[in-house]
């Protein structure tokens, strides 16, 4: 899928916006909560960028979230259980999952966040 041209300085800002919060957060809590709180304001911010520019919010989304990918901890688990290094395999692929569990779950809670208030507004409205 090809992102429309309009989009991409928001996917560019999304990718800066889930790149800072990870950086920030990763000096002070682990893995799981870093990616978590990273996505969730991501997954926010693609929501409403999504409803300005009139796009689906997969648009922005998915490209925005690659910076967060644990990509280094899946090369070092690999490379962990091909040399037989059990304890690196363990620490790494514990990293993996935690950040894996951390993406998915702020992705879901968020749009579930967004779901319930456009859900409540039409009640309302």
């Amino acid at each position: 899928m090809k992102a429309p041209k309009k989009s991409l300085i928001f996917i560019s800002v999304g990718a800066l916006i889930s790149t800072s919060i990870e950086r920030i957060l990763s000096r002070y809590t682990d893995d799981f909560f870093t990616c978590f709180i990273a996505m969730l304001v991501l997954s926010l911010y693609c929501e409403i960028i999504a409803r300005i520019i009139k796009e689906p919010t997969t648009i922005t989304l998915v490209p925005s979230t690659i910076p967060l990918l644990p990509g280094s901890a899946i090369y070092y688990t690999m490379l962990s259980l091909i040399n037989s290094d059990m304890a690196g395999a363990k620490s790494y692929g514990k990293s993996t999952i935690l950040t894996g569990l951390g993406i998915a779950l702020g992705a879901v809670i968020s749009s579930t966040i967004i779901k319930a208030i456009y859900k409540i507004r039409n009640i309302n409205a």
